[in-house]
């Protein structure tokens, strides 16, 4: 047996120890020898049989120990097949775990890519915006579109359409067109002037919010030798101008006769509308609302220049067009500052054509608000994504883009230009309520031929809710619509209580007197002198009395009516309801027409005859909740002209 295998015998503890290497006994020649280059020695180890197992221990291997519980052999040593396993079955762990998170990543984002391609397919959001404005609007509705996030898994698409505000009020009240595409979630129109003509017509539950997004004020485009001569005048002074035959004159301008100011109602954003209310509110006595300045305004309207139609654009080329300024068609075109500075912006010396003019006082502003809509049209998700695009809009770099369009823009610098300075601005026009703007706005958009009216007024209204008296409400609408009317519209005034009709001033001109008093000043102390009275009313056998004397009275050239504003019922047993049906046929001339229009507050029993009437004389019916609301000025307006 080798010495690697013998005990230590000064070892106590009778623990096997390895001897160290050396030279080889006679006696173990046999069991090892010299390798090829005589070097080293290699140690031949007994049979595993032949030693207990305490000697199969760790031993020395060229020089060092190995610390193995295996003999060790010449060559590349061996790894454990349980070592490899364990190695296996954590890679194929960390690997599980790797795949598992790739998996649910990619998932994720497959997740994250279907929201984003719209599963559901689109919302569209249809937005009506003033011509001046529809452009840029166009442009952010296309910047919008592509970084929108989805509402409701569905991408949204926003679509805008150019109009103006009388196409979108009318839209509402009757038929919406066909090509304005969809009714709107979002209307953006010149003004808030239109807001409260839209709620007017329409009721204010059609809008959920508006604010502004930009502005304007309303100038006026003239000639720079007209802007020097103006420079003493304001809103109150233009209808004398213009009605002047040589106002002009008297300014400096020899040969320049009155001021041909143009009011364009198209394409116009709401200027001439707006330049109403600053001629209005400058015109009425001190301490009166506005509306009692409307005469002015139609003074000023029935001078304005005839031209082919009623849009800025052909106004403006009338002013900047002419080879005389002085007999130009034009001298003056009520417009905004954008619109003046978009059209300096193309015309080559616009300098020496056109100036801006702002009358001093308050200064009346197209405001251009984001009107959201609400109806049974709109969808939730497109109520939504009509709030997210107007709320886009208003962000720095939205508004700036706004702002190189011409646009008064918060937090932005206005463009260069030669004709339009955008100097800063007085305060704006505080007008009065919506009932006083659309007022003004239905002067300025009626017709300008003159009517003839009777007015058959209904005594006996009661108290609103909230403890306004019907009748007042009702007086000050007349009153202010009155005041509006040329002077040669033929005006009348009846009323009648629960026990008999009668006339309060005849029917005729407002320029003629009556009793030594101007019709026009007889009728408002007439109004002001009803009181509200208690019981039935007398409606039907008054109708009978006044549509007699409107025919006896009638005035050839105009459109003659009777405008009934009762709240009924009827409660005289001596005329029926068949019976004054009856009557109005036989006293209706096709030749000499005479309408019956009616407004009737409340729940009337009485309405089936009222909407009979009118439809038998070619009349409109309209009822009211109360008279409390702008629909009240709306209805006078539209009915008493």
């Amino acid at each position: 047996m080798g010495k690697h295998s013998l005990p230590d015998p000064d070892d106590e503890s009778g623990r096997w120890r390895p001897e160290p290497p050396g030279e080889p006994t006679d006696d173990e020649s046999g069991a090892g020898g010299s390798d090829s280059d005589g070097d080293e020695l290699t140690t031949r180890l007994p049979a595993a049989d032949s030693a207990p197992p305490t000697q199969r221990s760790g031993g020395w291997e060229n020089g060092e120990w190995t610390g193995s519980h295996r003999a060790v052999t010449q060559g590349p040593r061996k790894v454990s097949v349980g070592v490899i396993v364990a190695l296996v079955s954590v890679v194929v762990v960390v690997a599980a775990v790797i795949l598992w998170r790739f998996v649910g990543d990619a998932l994720s984002s497959r997740s994250d890519v279907a929201a984003a391609r719209c599963v559901e397919g689109e919302v569209a959001v249809a937005v009506v915006a003033d011509p001046a404005i529809a452009e840029p609007v166009t442009a952010l509705a296309e910047r919008y579109n592509e970084t929108a996030d989805p509402v409701g898994d569905r991408c949204v698409k926003v679509g805008v359409t150019a109009a103006d505000s009388d196409q979108v009020i009318n839209g509402f009240r009757q038929e919406w067109p066909a090509d304005l595409g969809e009714r709107p979630a979002l209307w953006i129109p010149g003004s808030s002037a239109a807001e409260a003509r839209l709620e007017s017509a329409v009721g204010p539950e059609t809008i959920s919010d508006s604010r502004s997004l930009v502005s304007s004020p309303v100038v006026l485009a003239v000639n720079p030798r007209l802007k020097d001569a103006l420079k003493d005048q304001n809103w109150g002074t233009l209808p004398d101008l213009q009605t002047g035959p040589a106002a002009l004159d008297g300014l400096g301008l020899r040969g320049w006769g009155g001021l041909r100011l143009a009011l364009p109602l198209g394409a116009d954003s709401d200027a001439s509308y707006l330049a109403a209310e600053a001629v209005a509110a400058a015109a009425a006595p001190s301490g009166q609302p506005a509306s009692a300045g409307l005469g002015a305004v139609s003074t000023l309207m029935s001078r304005a220049p005839e031209l082919a139609d009623r849009n800025a654009g052909t106004a403006l080329d009338a002013l900047v067009d002419a080879s005389d300024p002085a007999t130009a068609p034009v001298h003056a075109v009520a417009t905004t500052e954008q619109q003046l500075f978009q059209r300096a912006s193309s015309l080559p010396d616009a300098s020496d054509k056109l100036a801006s003019w702002l009358p001093p006082g308050p200064a009346a502003v197209a405001d251009f608000p984001t009107v959201l809509l609400s109806g049974d049209w709109l969808s939730q998700q497109q109520v939504t994504a009509a709030s997210e695009f107007a709320r886009f809009m208003r962000k720095p770099e939205q508004l700036a883009e706004l702002a190189k369009a011409g646009f008064r823009a918060e937090g932005t610098d206005p463009p260069a230009g030669d004709v339009v300075d955008f100097a800063p601005l007085p305060a704006p026009l505080a007008i009065g309520d919506n009932a006083v703007r659309t007022t003004v706005a239905e002067t300025l958009a009626a017709p300008v031929e003159s009517p003839t009216v009777t007015v058959m007024l209904d005594q006996s209204m009661p108290a609103d809710e909230g403890g306004a008296t019907r009748l007042a409400n009702v007086v000050n609408a007349l009153k202010a619509r009155i005041g509006a009317l040329p002077p040669d519209s033929g005006i009348g005034l009846w009323t009648f209580d629960g026990v008999a009709g009668r006339s309060e001033v005849p029917t005729g001109p407002l320029s003629d007197s009556v009793d030594g008093t101007p019709r026009s000043d007889a009728l408002t102390a007439a109004l002001d002198d009803q009181q509200p009275s208690n019981g039935g009313a007398v409606s039907f056998t008054t109708l009978r009395l006044v549509y007699g004397d409107a025919t006896t009275r009638y005035r050839d050239g105009q459109k003659n009516s009777v405008l009934v504003i009762t709240t009924g019922p009827h409660t005289d047993r001596s005329l029926s309801a068949s019976g004054l049906q009856d009557y109005v046929r036989g006293a209706f001339r096709q030749d000499r027409p005479i309408a019956v229009n009616v407004i009737d507050f409340g729940d009337d029993s009485d309405r089936a005859t009222w909407e009979s009437v009118a439809e038998i004389t070619g009349g409109s019916y309209q009822n009211l909740a109360n008279s409390a609301t702008p629909e009240l000025a709306a209805a006078i307006s539209r009915m008493l002209s």
